[in-house]
């Protein structure tokens, strides 16, 4: 009996691939953004991110009048921005994404803030910048990847990254080329640290099963699973921290993903002399 999970395996190439091209965006879509409404509504509000910021909203209103009498006529823009920071840390709780809105990453309304009653840096920013509009200052959002924050005329905070790789504005987005590609980098090492495990061992096994080939040995290629999952694990433990990762564990992790590829092409490319130990053979004599 043939087992179905290989039955992409032993296409023609020209249907194979854009098969597996097809199914792993399918995972990788799936598992990360499972509602593609909220995926398509995020890409589309981090066009024009600062039309979030809304200092006439209600909710807005209720928080600036709130926190004025806290703010006293002698302290300094550095002072009032601490106390907006504390402020907003202590009325939104942080949460992640995929706890309150069920996908990686999403930012938020005003509205939406405060339906959820939580939020992450996203969120918490949008909050923060509405707040301090509505006091006089000109705020616009900042990200670095792994972080979102405020920055005033007069000042950043929401704990502010130190390096501000796009700075949302009334003209568009403003890019710095230069620390693009790094930045980039830190975030998807930190993003796999902090993303729930359940969900990338389902990456982890899709991506396993789409890099099989005709000719695989069943133990070689199970070997090549554990060295996947070391890879993950590995790569989560060096990432944790986003300020200052281990790079030395994040190197290991990544010889790990290699020698899995590598172990992986070399059953195929060789497997195929020994048909009787191939994984493809094993199921079709079943």
């Amino acid at each position: 009996m043939k087992n179905p999970l290989l039955i992409i395996h032993r296409r023609k190439w020209f249907v194979r691939w854009p098969a597996k091209v097809l199914a792993g965006v399918t995972a990788v879509t799936a598992v990360l953004f499972p509602y593609p409404d909220r995926l398509a509504t995020h890409v589309e509000r981090w066009q024009q991110p600062n039309i979030l910021i809304e200092p006439d909203h209600p909710k807005i209103t209720e928080l600036v009048a709130e926190i004025e009498p806290a703010l006293e006529a002698d302290l300094q823009p550095p002072q009032i921005l601490r106390k907006v920071e504390r402020f907003v840390y202590k009325k939104v709780p942080y949460a992640w994404d995929w706890d309150t809105w069920g996908t990686v990453d999403y930012i938020p309304t005003v509205s939406e803030v405060f339906e959820q009653a939580r939020e992450d840096c996203d969120g918490r920013a949008v909050i923060a910048a509405s707040m301090l509009r509505k006091l006089g200052y000109e705020a616009e959002l900042v990200t670095n990847f792994t972080h979102v924050w405020v920055k005033t005329n007069k000042g950043e905070t929401m704990s502010p990254g130190k390096t501000k790789v796009i700075v949302a504005t009334d003209q568009g987005l403003k890019v710095d080329a230069n620390n693009l590609f790094a930045n980039i980098s830190k975030a998807a090492g930190y993003g796999v640290a902090v993303f729930p495990l359940g969900r990338e061992l389902i990456l982890a096994l899709v991506l396993w099963w789409l890099s099989l080939r005709p000719g695989g040995g069943m133990f070689a290629s199970f070997v090549a699973l554990v060295l996947l999952i070391n890879a993950l694990l590995f790569i989560r433990i060096g990432s944790a921290d986003h300020k200052a990762p281990d790079q030395l564990i994040q190197l290991a992790g990544l010889a790990n993903f290699v020698l899995a590829m590598l172990l992986l092409w070399v059953v195929a490319r060789f497997g195929r002399k020994s048909p009787e130990r191939s994984m493809l053979n094993d199921a079709e004599s079943h």
